[in-house]
């Protein structure tokens, strides 16, 4: 059966005609007089369809014909040039790019979000990543949360319009020693379980302890050990994607000092996942703090089945490529120039 082609800023229609003032009666009793400025009744029905919109089945109403006749007149009406298909050129951009980002990351797929609207990049990745989420949300879901202004943007915009049972949210980072309470993942995991009714399961340590001998206790503790069970039966997750400048949320966080990603970047670090840092091929850099910290590592991430990254913006270029070479992701959301810049480097090399 035919399916009808999107209207909104997706198509163009091209007719050999002008409009009509054909009525829409429905009586099959006697067939309609086709209008004058129709030359034949394929033209009348593409423009019926295309043009004024109606379904196939009010198309052939008014002509006085089957629906299969219709389909077969749409048809041709494509066939012989009477109508011409075309996808919007910034679209038709963004399909491409997404298609060859997949191909090129060996990724299940691509959104890129459209230029900007008037509101802010993290504001346009967060509504992205909610809806992805909620595409693909089923009964029984455990869904690992990161933190970050744009894993925070992404809880912020979830709205599930019906309840989906059995839904968990685990944190799946430990809580930054003087974090700002406005992206704490304490804060993301709560709001994400809150906005989709789930329950939710928070990582009750600090990210960094005092001594590896510290984290070796606590790790052992039954309540937290509960809780790393549930985080690694997720199957899914979403994070974002750090940078290293002046501005990143690692620094602002107080995760680590000014010093110590500073030295990390010496050593060749690109950036961020989940307060770890990693190089520009996507392996971890050990920072001071390695043997002391409480989370899930790499490895746990890249053993979830649907990894659901959301990051963009130019400082975070090298991050996300690297996260993308490492295999950490295996859904991108991310904004079009991020996307051109990443596939310019990928054909650079």
């Amino acid at each position: 059966m035919a399916a009808k082609e999107p209207k909104s800023g997706t198509s163009s229609v091209t007719s050999t005609s002008s409009p009509s003032g054909a009525s829409s009666g429905t009586s099959n009793e006697a067939k309609p007089t086709r209008p004058s400025e129709f030359p034949n009744a394929t033209t009348w029905a593409a423009w019926l369809y295309f043009v004024d919109e109606m379904t196939q089945s009010e198309v052939a109403n008014t002509i006085g014909v089957s629906r299969v006749t219709v389909i077969k007149m749409l048809n041709d009406a494509k066939e012989n040039g009477i109508v011409s298909i075309r996808f919007s050129p910034k679209i038709a951009s963004r399909i491409s790019t997404s298609r060859r980002l997949a191909d090129a990351f060996g990724l299940n797929t691509v959104v890129i979000i459209p230029d900007n609207d008037g509101s802010s990049l993290i504001d346009r990745l967060g509504k992205a990543g909610a809806f992805a989420i909620l595409e693909n949300l089923n009964a029984n879901d455990v869904i690992g949360v990161a933190w970050g202004r744009t894993v925070l943007a992404v809880a912020q915009n979830i709205k599930l319009d019906t309840t989906i049972p059995n839904l968990t949210v685990a944190q799946v980072s430990a809580s930054p020693n003087g974090l700002s309470a406005d992206f704490s993942p304490e804060l993301c995991s709560s709001l994400l379980a809150n906005n989709l009714g789930a329950r939710s399961v928070n990582l009750m340590a600090p990210a960094i302890v005092s001594s590896p001998e510290l984290r070796d206790m606590l790790l052992k503790e039954p309540s937290i050990r509960n809780q790393f069970d549930v985080i690694r039966s997720a199957n899914k997750v979403v994070f974002g994607v750090g940078s290293l400048d002046k501005t990143a949320t690692v620094r602002s966080s107080e995760l680590h000092s000014e010093a110590t990603v500073d030295k990390l970047i010496k050593k060749g670090a690109v950036g961020g996942i989940l307060g770890k840092f990693i190089d520009k091929a996507g392996n971890e850099i050990s920072g001071p703090a390695h043997e002391r910290s409480i989370g899930i590592s790499l490895d746990e991430l890249k053993a979830i089945p649907n990894r659901l990254c959301v990051a963009g913006g130019d400082s975070k270029v090298d991050a996300i490529q690297a996260t993308l070479t490492a295999g950490f992701a295996t859904d991108l959301i991310t904004d079009f120039k991020t996307a051109t810049s990443l596939l310019e480097r990928l054909e650079g090399d």
